[in-house]
C-alpha cells in the first residue's frame, strides 16, 4: 500500500510488541523502518520499465526482514541504546509485516525475489484505502494518549490490528462476491467459460472493477456491493495477429506482460509508414474508458512489421479531472445515478 499507510503498520506492532521497552521510539522507528522498502523507487530513473522490474521485487521478499532486519536492529541499538533483542525484533517486524500488507492489493509483489520472479497479489484492498489507514491511525492515537507503554496502548494497537486484518479478509470475500456476480450474470448472457478477475478501486473496498476474457473477447465493468444492480459491460476485441506478435518479442513488452499478470491486452494503430501496438493494463483504469488502463507500453513497427527502436513505457491521462473521477467512483459505490 502506499508508504503512509505501511508506516502505520509498523508504528503500530512497534506499539504492541514493544511500546513498553522502547517507548515512543518504537512508533517512530517501526514506521521509518516499516516504511524502507519502498526505498526500492530510487532504481526508477535507471529506466522507463525500471518500476516495473524493481519496485516490490527483492525488498519486498519474504527473507528481507529475517535477514536485513538484525543489521538495522543493531544499527539502531548502538544508535539509540536499550536492549539489543528489542531493536532486532522491532526491524524484522516491521520490515516483514511490509510485503505481507502488500501483497493484498493488484500491483503484485515478489514474495520470493530473487529465487523466483513469481508476482503475488491477493486483490483484497486499494493500493490506498484510507479506512484501512484510519483503524491504525487511531490505535496509534489512543495509545499516545494513554502513554505507549501502558497496557491500554498494548491492547489499542492489537485490537487496530485485528479489525485491519479482518478488513482485509472482508476484501477477499468482496472479490470473490463480485467475481461471482459477473460469471452469473455472463451465464444470463450466454457467455461462459469466460476468465473473469475483479480488481479493488481507490478508496474504498465495495466497488470492483471486472475483466471477463473469453479468447480475444474482452469485457469490463464494475459492480458496487454495497449497491449492486446489472454491470453495464463495455466490450472490444484484443488485437492480435503479426503486429502484436512483433511487439510482444520486444523486452520492453515482456516486461510488461510480466507484470501485468494475464491483463496486457494489445490494439493496432495503422500509420502512414507501420503501425503502432499499444499495450495496456487493464487492471487499473476508470469508467469510461474501458480499453485504456493507466499505464502500458508502445511499440512502433515498420512498413515490414519490425519493431522500430525499443518499446516506450506510457503513462496515460486521466479521462477527467481527479475529484470529478473519484466522485464518481463514490456515486457508483452508493448506487447514486
Amino acid at each position: 500500500m502506499d508508504p503512509l499507510t505501511q508506516g502505520l503498520l509498523g508504528a503500530s506492532f512497534g506499539q504492541a510488541l514493544y511500546g513498553r521497552a522502547l517507548g515512543r521510539r518504537a512508533l517512530v522507528w517501526g514506521a521509518l523502518v516499516g516504511m524502507a522498502p519502498d526505498l526500492d523507487v530510487v532504481a526508477n530513473p535507471v529506466s522507463p520499465m525500471a518500476e516495473w522490474l524493481w519496485h516490490r521485487g527483492p525488498t519486498h521478499a519474504l527473507w528481507f526482514g529475517p535477514v536485513v532486519g538484525p543489521a538495522i536492529g543493531w544499527l539502531l541499538w548502538k544508535w539509540k541504546g536499550g536492549r539489543l533483542r528489542d531493536w532486532i525484533g522491532l526491524a524484522i517486524v516491521s520490515l516483514f509485516t511490509h510485503p505481507l500488507l502488500d501483497a493484498f492489493t493488484t500491483y503484485g509483489t515478489q514474495l520470493l525475489a530473487p529465487f523466483s520472479r513469481q508476482r503475488f497479489a491477493f486483490d483484497a484492498v486499494a493500493i490506498i484505502d484510507p479506512a484501512y489507514s484510519l483503524v491504525l491511525a487511531l490505535g496509534l492515537a489512543l495509545g499516545l494518549w494513554w502513554g505507549v507503554g501502558t497496557k491500554g496502548a498494548r491492547q489499542a494497537a492489537w485490537v487496530a490490528l485485528a479489525v485491519s486484518s479482518a478488513y482485509i479478509g472482508l476484501g477477499l470475500v468482496v472479490n470473490d462476491r463480485a467475481e461471482e456476480i459477473a460469471r452469473r450474470q455472463l451465464t444470463t448472457e450466454g457467455v461462459r467459460e469466460a476468465r473473469v478477475s475483479a480488481y479493488p478501486t481507490l478508496f474504498q473496498l465495495p466497488f470492483r472493477r471486472v475483466v471477463a476474457r473469453r479468447g480475444d473477447d474482452v469485457r469490463v465493468g464494475w459492480v458496487s456491493l454495497l449497491a449492486p444492480r446489472p454491470i453495464a459491460w463495455e466490450r472490444f476485441e484484443a488485437a492480435r495477429g503479426p503486429a502484436v506478435d512483433a511487439a510482444r518479442l520486444t523486452d520492453e513488452a515482456r516486461v510488461f506482460e510480466w507484470f501485468a499478470m494475464g491483463e496486457a491486452t494489445p490494439r493496432v494503430e495503422a500509420t502512414a509508414d507501420g503501425a503502432v501496438v499499444e499495450m495496456d493494463d487493464l487492471r487499473f483504469g476508470f469508467p469510461g474508458r474501458p480499453k485504456d488502463g493507466l499505464w502500458g507500453v508502445r511499440v512502433r513497427l515498420d512498413a515490414e512489421g519490425r519493431p522500430v527502436g525499443p518499446g516506450e513505457r506510457f503513462d496515460r491521462a486521466l479521462p477527467a479531472p481527479a475529484s470529478e473521477l473519484v466522485g464518481r467512483i463514490w456515486r457508483e459505490t452508493l448506487g447514486i445515478s
